[in-house]
């Protein structure tokens, strides 16, 4: 059901508050003062939820998007760059208001690039004739697709170009009826692009005419109705080298990592400047080490800590690479560590997923004595949660926004909790 609303102020994880039917309604992706036609998605008895579909009176802060998918993949394209910063400043600072915690936002860092800053590009398939198209998912539907032919203004010009080089050659390969995802990966300081072709079934094909696109890597995955996926085929390097802040760290294409490095360099600068030389900090949520391996050049040790074993092993390896001693990761979920990894910590560093920490780990942190705890977060909803819980024996006064993600309504935020 479409409706055609006018929305009012932007509020927590970025939507935008409009009224409908003496609800409250909640839209990803419209502005202040912009009236838009929307789509309910969900409707409870004081509030809904809706899907952008069309601005009919834009903001006088929206320009023309670079892109016609663009509510798709950064529905805040073409927005003043200055103005998004301000709408994530403003939203941090209502939300830790209403959060009680008095915490004021000192800053709103915005990232050195607003559009080709993502060094990973995911792109849904779609048929279109006997061919393959570049497409992503229209918001709000697990089904429903929209071509982007191109790619996307969000990555860099050399992983949209490899991106339409693979559709081309999968149409040219007959792979149209089963080609359904495409992930690339390009190294922010190296360069190199990775390429993963995932197929929704079997399919015969000369897969070694992906190797003169020129790639760095490629892999072709078939997926079962279950899900599991089978290699195919693959050729060169599937693992992206990369650097930050002067450590060279080597990932998986399929692992988590920072997707805006140079933004997320700058909220590591700042995490380094909290750590005191010498002691001990231990990483939750540790991944291959973009913070604890920094980190280990500051600390006198370091420990990572993280649930999956293929990310300590290459956290492990990482170390080697680098040359340092001072640092080790361990296979463990978060909430399942032993007191006794937490001892002696001087600093705690946490950079959970959107959930937040679970409430063992909170138990944990309360329970360690360390000094201090860095909260970043990519969902300043559950930090506040979770600094409202560690208030039993942590304070902190001041928030800093970071935008990783310029063009949505994303926000990252770094607090610092000290022992009171």
């Amino acid at each position: 059901m479409a409706q055609t609303v006018r929305f009012e102020k932007i509020v927590s994880e970025g939507k935008a508050l409009a009224h409908w039917n003496g609800k409250a309604l909640f839209v990803a992706g419209a502005l202040p003062g912009e009236t838009a036609v929307v789509r309910l998605v969900r409707e409870k008895p004081s509030w809904a939820e809706g899907v952008l579909e069309q601005i009919t009176e834009p903001s006088s802060h929206r320009g023309a998007p670079q892109e016609a998918h663009y509510l798709s993949c950064s529905p805040w394209q073409g927005v003043a760059y200055d103005y998004q910063l301000a709408l994530k400043r403003d939203m941090l600072a209502e939300l830790f208001a209403h959060s009680q915690l008095d915490l004021a936002v000192t800053k709103m860092v915005g990232s050195p690039h607003s559009l080709g800053y993502r060094n990973k590009l995911e792109f849904a398939l779609m048929p279109e004739g006997g061919d393959v198209v570049l497409a992503q998912h229209v918001r709000g539907t697990a089904a429903d697709l929209v071509a982007a032919r191109e790619g996307c203004v969000l990555g860099t010009a050399a992983m949209n170009e490899l991106g339409r080089a693979v559709a081309e050659m999968a149409s040219d390969l007959g792979l149209a009826k089963v080609a359904r995802r495409l992930t690339l990966r390009q190294s922010h300081t190296h360069g190199g692009v990775v390429a993963v072709l995932e197929l929704a079934g079997p399919a015969r094909a000369d897969f070694a005419a992906f190797n003169q696109l020129g790639a760095q890597g490629m892999a072709v995955l078939e997926r079962s109705t279950a899900g599991a996926a089978r290699l195919r085929w693959s050729y060169g390097q599937l693992e992206v080298l990369e650097t930050i802040a002067g450590m060279q760290l080597v990932y998986p294409w399929q692992s988590f990592f920072q997707v805006n490095l140079p933004a997320f360099e700058l909220a590591l600068t700042q995490i380094l400047a909290v750590l005191k030389p010498g002691t001990k900090v231990v990483d939750l949520y540790g991944g291959v080490g973009s913070i604890g391996l920094p980190a280990a050049r500051v600390a006198g040790e370091v420990v990572g800590v993280e649930i999956m074993h293929e990310p300590v092993a290459l956290a492990n390896r990482n170390a080697e690479l680098n040359g340092l001693s001072n640092y080790r990761a361990v296979v463990a979920a978060a909430e399942a560590i032993d007191l006794e990894v937490l001892t002696g910590a001087d600093t705690i560093v946490v950079d959970p997923p959107r959930a937040g920490l679970d409430p063992k780990v909170v138990e944990l942190l309360l329970a360690s004595g360390a000094r201090r705890v860095v909260y970043l977060s990519c969902n300043p909803v559950t930090q506040a949660r979770d600094i409202r819980r560690l208030a039993e024996a942590y304070s902190a006064s001041a928030v800093t926004g970071f935008d990783f993600y310029p063009g949505t309504l994303h926000v990252e935020s770094l607090v610092v909790l000290t022992r009171r």
